[in-house]
């Protein structure tokens, strides 16, 4: 694995990019101009600003709802959690340098055009990118003139009236009257995509770019995933047999690349190379294993300046074990049942794979139904007394979910209504049935027996000796094997429940 960069080293890369590398682009046209897209995130930890750009010759006119793209910068981001995001765009002279807009900072007209979804931040800019709107969606004519300013209709791309992949756009039509914040949506972003964002600077003034994400606390929030803003090949991936996966990665002063394969599980010593050197560092992945990317400075393969790998495991194909752990006792009222799960052939936690999700189904009389939806935590609490069973799988994949042994734990009901109309009829112990040997007796408030069970029985019927007992609280003593020790001890547990009539 290779070794991460600190924060503060991403930020000086970025920055020096920002000052050399585009400072180019008056020798760039539309084809490869968004290869120079540098990565961006925006997230509750860190909101990144970074240096826009001055003093650029190309304009590409007439890009979607741009008249013009005057110092345009580039950056593209992934998805983390899915959802919807909504960013604010600002830039503004950053006089003293703190990353943030502060008082009598002034603040820069920003326009902006944003493409996606993609699998990958490597494209084709002509090919990929469209430059015009579709109205009537025949796929013919497709013209900027077509594109709405999103100030003028917040819904048209949302609603993706467009029908092409521009995802938003938007200028402030009038940054004297003090409008400089764009707003952009990705309205339904899933895991792994990827976005494209040309910003403009129209003022020609240097300063910062600021996308600061403003829906994260929301309901149905997705997120971005800051790990592109680190050299390599990114976080591992689960896929729930949906191939090829595309994956990709980079280093800093790297030029070509190799990728290379082993088995999960196995250890580098077993690598073998996918192919030759390349210069685009994108890969589609049609089995499960581990990759690893390897970039080097020259050409010829020979000066290495960085290496990475992940893992793609295929959790459809993966067995799951689940098991429901008791933490109480029996009899003690509520429960907290535990779910644990193990792996096959592979342990895939191990690895690191470890976004499983739980659910609770109680058997109601006639049969087993959800009980509790399905959660990111193995632990539930405040359980009663009854028939379960936890279901596991991996997140977002259904075709993996398996369930455990059914849990039974021993309880009774707190009261009874013997009045003949079928429901609560008659009192006995929760799941006491598949003891053979405990011992149930029931006397009344003043410690007069009046009724010994039998296990799996019908129950009291709120008589004795052929009269019906009136409405009061009545005590029980059970004598039984404790099913939660493993050596199944003797106890005995004495509670009370009421009759009602």
């Amino acid at each position: 694995m290779a070794k991460k960069i600190s924060f503060s080293q991403i930020l000086l890369v970025l920055f020096f990019i920002g000052s050399s590398t585009f400072s180019s682009f008056a020798q760039l046209d539309f084809d490869v101009a968004c290869r120079t897209a540098q990565p961006f995130c925006s997230d509750a930890a860190q909101e990144l600003t970074f240096p826009n750009i001055t003093g650029e010759d190309i304009s590409f006119q007439g890009l979607g709802c741009l008249d013009s793209t005057r110092n345009s910068s580039w950056y593209f981001l992934r998805i983390d959690e899915p959802g919807e995001l909504i960013f604010d765009i600002q830039q503004w002279i950053d006089i003293n340098d703190n990353s943030n807009l502060d008082r009598g900072e002034q603040q820069l007209d920003v326009d902006f055009i944003a493409w996606g979804p993609f699998t990958t931040s490597f494209i084709n800019c002509e090919d990929q990118l469209t430059q015009g709107c579709d109205l009537n969606g025949d796929g013919e004519n497709i013209r900027p003139a077509e594109c709405v300013n999103n100030v003028d209709d917040p819904d048209f791309y949302v609603q993706n009236l467009d029908n092409t992949n521009i995802v938003d756009c938007s200028f402030a039509r009038n940054p004297d009257e003090g409008i400089f914040t764009e707003t952009f949506t990705i309205p339904d972003a899933q895991t792994g995509e990827y976005y494209f964002i040309l910003i403009t600077n129209f003022s020609d003034e240097a300063g910062v770019i600021q996308l600061q994400q403003t829906n994260l606390d929301e309901d149905n929030a997705g997120t971005t995933d800051c790990t592109i803003l680190e050299p390599g090949v990114g976080p591992d991936i689960a896929t729930c047999g949906e191939f090829p996966v595309t994956i990709e990665g980079r280093f800093p002063g790297a030029i070509t690349y190799q990728w290379r394969t082993w088995a999960l599980g196995a250890d580098s010593s077993s690598a073998v190379n996918i192919g030759g050197l390349t210069d685009t560092p994108v890969l589609d992945v049609n089995t499960p294993g581990v990759y690893e990317l390897i970039g080097f400075s020259d050409t010829g393969g020979s000066v290495e300046v960085g290496r990475d790998d992940l893992s793609v495991v295929d959790v459809s194909v993966i067995e799951i074990a689940v098991t429901g752990n008791v933490a109480e006792e029996s009899f003690s009222g509520s429960y907290t049942i535990t779910a644990e799960i193990t792996t096959t052939p592979i342990d895939i936690q191990a690895l690191g794979f470890t976004d499983f999700e739980y659910r609770l189904d109680r058997d109601i009389g006639n049969g087993f139904q959800e009980y509790r939806e399905y959660q990111s935590s193995p632990v539930f609490t405040d359980v009663p007394p009854g028939d379960y069973r936890v279901l596991a799988r991996y997140r977002n994949c259904p075709v993996s979910e398996r369930e455990s042994e059914i849990i039974m734990i021993l309880g009774y009901p707190k009261y009874f209504t013997p009045n003949g109309d079928g429901f609560h009829d008659t009192w006995s112990l929760i799941n006491i049935e598949n003891q053979p040997t405990a011992l149930i007796y029931i006397f009344d408030r003043y410690g007069k027996l009046l009724k010994q069970l039998r296990p799996g029985g019908a129950g009291w019927d709120g008589t004795y000796n052929g009269r019906n007992m009136p409405s009061s609280d009545y005590w029980f003593r059970v004598e039984f094997n404790e099913p939660t020790d493993p050596n199944m001890r003797r106890r005995v547990v004495a509670g009370s429940f009421s009759l009602i009539r």
